[in-house]
């Protein structure tokens, strides 16, 4: 098991923007293209992570129908909650 400790959820990024639920994974989904699995995010599958996905509903980082969970490395995070906030600073 890997420490995401830094890395963020979906549900945080849209917490920390003031978005509504499902803000943060669109605007992801979009510059997806331009991002490197592994560096950048990383998907937890129910079936292979499900130890680190029970860990992070426990402490309510997801929400609690979250199947599978995408992470975001802390510099991706920021980047999207500041996009989020003012759609002008989208690079």
């Amino acid at each position: 098991m890997s420490d995401y400790s830094q890395w963020r959820t979906m549900r945080e990024i849209d917490g920390a923007a003031g978005t509504a639920k499902g803000a943060a994974f669109r605007r992801f989904r979009r510059l997806e293209p331009q991002l490197r699995a592994g560096r950048d995010y990383c998907v937890l599958h129910h079936a292979d992570d499900r130890e680190t996905i029970d860990g992070l509903r426990s402490a309510r980082r997801i929400h609690a129908g979250s199947v599978n969970v995408v992470l975001l490395a802390p510099e991706l995070a920021s980047r999207l909650v500041a996009e989020l906030r003012d759609p002008a600073s989208a690079r």
